[in-house]
């Protein structure tokens, strides 16, 4: 058994179907269409508009650098604020990347269940 199917065998992989709920349930909240909860945008919404646990989305990095880190009270309200404006177009471009890479692990997954049906159908008597 090779490192890496050692590794994957204690930590199962989130799929990127999960991410992909996850992040349009977190859109929905966002844009106000909740269809399950009360519509707060918070972790524990997203993930029952997404019909997943609640662990699975605190794993889901990709959801949880959508949410906004709140100062910490006493923190200056003009140095917070200019430090959120800066970071907004770093959230973009991190929203913009994760988009990319939830694509990307989708057609991955797309492309290993093709080559899984076609090795399926070399083999001979289904061996």
């Amino acid at each position: 058994m090779t490192h890496r199917s050692v590794a994957s065998a204690r930590v199962p992989a989130r799929s990127s179907a999960t991410t992909v709920a996850l992040l349009a349930a977190h859109d929905r909240l966002r844009n106000g269409q909740a269809t399950i909860t009360d519509g707060k945008v918070s972790v524990v919404n997203v993930a029952r508009e997404a019909g997943v646990s609640r662990a699975t989305a605190y794993r889901c990095i990709e959801l949880l650098s959508l949410f906004e880190r709140v100062p910490k009270a006493g923190v200056d309200e003009s140095k917070a604020a200019r430090s959120q404006s800066g970071d907004r177009e770093l959230r973009a471009a991190v929203r913009q990347l994760l988009s990319r890479i939830i694509v990307l692990e989708a057609l991955l997954e797309t492309r290993d269940s093709e080559i899984a049906r076609l090795r399926a159908l070399l083999k001979p008597n289904g061996r």
